[in-house]
C-alpha cells in the first residue's frame, strides 16, 4: 500500500509536471528592416510588408528575398539567409517550442543602403541606342551613324478623315 506521504509526493510531482507541460514554450520570431534613407517600401518574398523602419513576425527560416523600393532611389533586391539560432535546430526545437517554459525571442535585424537613382543624360542615352542599333544590324548592310529610314507603311484607312453628309431633317 501507498503511504500518505508517498501519495502526496506523487500528486505533487504530477502537479508540477502538468504545470511544466501546460506552460509550454514558444519561440517568437521577429525581424526588423531598416533602410538608409528611411521610408522605403519593403517586399519580403514578393509580398509588401510595410515601410522602413519596419518590424514584423515571421514563421520560417531560410533564404528570403528582400526588395526595397523608394522614389528617387534605385530598387534594391537582395537574397539574405535568415538563419535559425541553435535552439531551433532539428531535435532541439521540440524542447524550445513545446517543453521549455516561457518564451524565447529570436530578433533579426537587416539594414540596407539605397543608392540614388541615376538619371542618364540624353547624349549618353542616344549613344547607347546608336550602339545597340549598330550591334543589331552588324551584318554590314547598315553602318554606324548611317541614317535609317523606316519603311513606308500603307496608309491606314481608319486614320483618314472621312466626311459623311449629315441628313437634313424635314421641318
Amino acid at each position: 500500500m501507498f503511504s500518505c506521504k508517498r501519495f502526496r509526493v506523487i500528486i505533487f510531482l504530477i502537479f508540477v509536471l502538468s504545470i511544466f507541460i501546460c506552460s509550454g514554450g514558444c519561440v517568437r520570431r521577429r525581424m526588423t528592416v531598416r533602410s538608409n534613407p528611411p521610408g522605403a517600401t519593403v517586399y519580403l518574398d514578393g509580398k509588401e510588408i510595410g515601410r522602413t523602419p519596419f518590424s514584423t513576425n515571421f514563421d520560417f527560416y531560410g533564404k528570403r528575398e528582400f526588395r526595397l523600393v523608394k522614389d528617387g532611389y534605385a530598387t534594391k533586391t537582395v537574397i539574405k539567409p535568415v538563419s535559425a539560432p541553435w535552439y531551433e535546430l532539428p531535435g532541439i526545437d521540440f524542447v524550445s517550442e513545446v517543453l521549455l517554459p516561457g518564451k524565447l525571442t529570436d530578433h533579426k535585424f537587416y539594414e540596407f543602403d539605397l543608392e540614388p537613382d541615376r538619371l542618364v543624360p540624353n547624349h549618353e542615352l542616344l549613344s547607347r541606342a546608336e550602339e545597340l542599333r549598330y550591334n543589331a544590324h552588324s551584318n554590314g548592310i547598315i553602318q554606324k551613324n548611317q541614317n535609317i529610314t523606316p519603311p513606308i507603311a500603307p496608309p491606314n484607312p481608319m486614320s483618314t478623315p472621312v466626311s459623311i453628309p449629315m441628313p437634313t431633317l424635314p421641318r
